[in-house]
């Protein structure tokens, strides 16, 4: 039997909505990402979805430890 051991890369295919949904959790969580899609401007807009979902979870993070 094979020993368990912790996953901490992701590969994501496809970097549309659920796709960056995905890789934006993932990289919130610590883990390495790496994605790829062959439509033009892929990782711009990956890159702009993630930093957006990013400062959206800290303002949110913020909201939620305020007393």
């Amino acid at each position: 039997m094979a020993k368990s051991r912790e996953i901490r890369n992701i590969t994501i295919v496809g970097t549309g909505v659920i796709g960056a949904s995905w890789a934006a959790y993932y990289l919130s969580r610590g883990l390495d990402v790496i994605a790829t899609d062959p439509a033009p401007n892929a990782e711009a807009n990956l890159r702009k979805y993630v930093d957006e979902a990013w400062t959206y979870s800290q303002a949110r993070a913020q909201t939620r430890c305020k007393p």
